[in-house]
């Protein structure tokens, strides 16, 4: 990490743009705040969203010491949440501006034209989920923002095609996305020999793009082939979908071996990872996805769609975990492969957890970060 003081990088002071709702934006907030260990650069966070404040914010503002403040926004009416955000940012008066939610790109653009502060843009949606309004912002970001981040070469690719000759490519930086690997870390102890109950899980919020519904089914098709083995599903998140999903849970013959665990805070969700055999992703569209990263930290095999965004992630087969099709066959024939060959199992991941370690942690993301701020 570069020290406060230096030639190359004096401290800093740098306010956060995130999401109100639970997810993966303010997990990545957090988590560059927490990689400052010796706490060199002031931080501050602006959450802002259609969702109420998720009640584990405050609790982690107040354990790393920074200030912050939410703004929520009217359907179909943001606006004047933008303009309570830009108020906010002109009396807190922060050098560096770092937008992970690109809808809200105008207000931090109006605060840093003002105030001379430099504004870094980042991409988290999947281009393929993004809609009409998450694309304009997007565009937004490329005009407006000093630079813009990207989690993966893939997705910087595909806004190059998108964006032809409103592409920047002096602009676009590529930082995956880094979580904390002294909190996600694999369990201490392990089962000798085969275990016969097995605990699958996924966390995600239960949105549109998100497959909860195929591992449901995916279970049914467990049961149905009446092997030595107990399957349990886990699913934590909220959403959208959440109810829609629980009565397709309900209805199921598999009723009892599934259940859900609402929303978790990221202090709970590192032992509920723990607590799982198998790691399971369903989906159908990712960026860079935060729980899988915090599922190869914590050592777990890992079973996820065959999709960018994931593939990325997990390497060639069965490098870092295995990727399948969206389909409920493939999924069981590879929850049956691990659970049959352990050794596999294992080697998947402590492969995992060891390739999160390099290239993935927090600390090396607040580098990257830093090393930009130094740039523009």
């Amino acid at each position: 990490m570069l020290h406060a003081g230096t030639a190359s990088q004096p401290p800093v002071k740098i306010t956060q743009i995130s999401y109100t709702g639970f997810g993966g934006l303010g997990s990545v907030a957090f988590s560059l705040v927490a990689a400052d260990k010796s706490q060199e650069h002031s931080w501050q966070v602006a959450f802002i969203g259609d969702q109420e404040l998720d009640a584990s914010y405050p609790a982690r503002c107040e354990q790393y010491s920074v200030e912050y403040a939410a703004f929520r926004t009217k359907p179909g009416r943001p606006y004047s949440a933008w303009i309570a955000l830009a108020r906010w940012l002109g009396k807190k008066r922060p050098e560096v501006v770092i937008c992970h939610s690109s809808t809200s790109i105008l207000a931090c653009r109006w605060y840093s034209w003002l105030h001379r502060a430099k504004l870094i843009a980042v991409e988290h949606t999947p281009n393929q989920v993004k809609t009409r309004n998450e694309w304009a912002a997007s565009r937004m970001c490329m005009l407006l923002a000093d630079k813009v981040v990207v989690l993966t070469e893939e997705y910087r690719n595909e806004l190059q095609m998108a964006y032809g000759r409103l592409f920047r490519t002096k602009k676009v930086l590529v930082i995956p996305n880094g979580i904390d690997t002294a909190v996600f870390y694999p369990k201490a102890t392990h089962e000798t020999g085969k275990k016969t109950r097995i605990r699958l899980g996924m966390a995600a919020r239960f949105f549109f793009s998100k497959r909860q519904d195929l591992l449901i089914a995916v279970m049914e098709r467990l049961a149905e082939l009446h092997t030595q083995f107990y399957f349990e599903l886990v699913l934590a998140g909220d959403g959208s979908e959440f109810e829609s999903v629980k009565k397709q849970a309900e209805a199921s013959p598999v009723a009892s071996q599934v259940s859900f665990e609402g929303l978790l805070s990221e202090n709970d969700i590192a032992p509920w990872l723990r607590e799982l055999d198998i790691y399971v992703h369903a989906t159908e569209g990712e960026t860079l996805s935060t729980s899988l990263l915090q599922a190869m930290a914590t050592g777990l095999p890992i079973i996820a769609s065959d999709i960018p965004g994931v593939k990325n992630l997990l390497g060639s087969p069965e490098q870092y975990g295995i990727c399948v099709r969206n389909e409920v066959e493939t999924f069981t024939q590879a929850v049956f492969r691990l659970v049959n060959e352990p050794d596999l199992a294992s080697v998947l991941g402590r492969s995992a957890r060891e390739r999160v370690v390099i290239t993935y942690s927090s600390t090396v993301m607040l580098k990257r970060y830093l090393d930009i701020i130094c740039s523009v």
